[in-house]
């Protein structure tokens, strides 16, 4: 199930806040990166994990040159189980200073609050240099803690992959 958003309007909190709701996870991603493309399993994991924990997660398309339609087959292509939406504008990629497909950003309920931003864990050294064993996950130990009412220890980490074209 994959849920399409035209385009995304500037707002102060998190899009559909729910009651329930602790921190949502802004993932900036591009339809052509492959490793946007590699980080849907985990991401598909850590979403099965943490949605039921008041945890939202939003993917966000920043490439002006990305159509509804891209998103559509990417979100089918890869079983995005989340909202996709279009930041054609970059509304949120400028307000969270994103430069990287794949991208998180985890912001508290109140939306205004960076808990943690970076990569999804250290599936790629550089670019173009894979790990064959993934040993640091920073995005679901940030969930953890978030979840747990723990800070979270590593609040910020490189993002490694497509930049974000201005």
């Amino acid at each position: 199930m994959c849920l399409v958003l035209a385009t995304l309007p500037a707002f102060s909190q998190s899009p559909d806040r729910r009651p329930n709701q602790v921190a949502t996870v802004y993932i900036f991603l591009a339809e052509t990166c492959p490793i946007s493309q590699q980080a849907t399993l985990a991401l598909r994991n850590l979403y099965t994990t943490y949605a039921s924990r008041g945890v939202q997660f939003v993917g966000l398309f920043p490439d002006q040159q990305t159509a509804a339609a891209d998103i559509a087959a990417f979100g089918r292509t890869f079983k995005v189980p989340f909202p996709l939406k279009l930041d054609s504008k970059k509304h949120l990629a400028r307000r969270f200073q994103a430069s990287i497909t794949p991208e998180v950003v985890v912001a508290a309920a109140d939306g205004r609050t960076v808990l943690y931003q970076g990569r999804i864990d250290n599936s790629y050294e550089r670019l173009g240099q894979r790990r064959t064993v993934v040993t640091q996950h920073e995005l679901r130990d940030a969930l953890a803690a978030i979840t747990t009412g723990k800070p979270v220890a590593k609040a910020r980490t490189e993002a490694v992959g497509c930049f974000i074209a201005e």
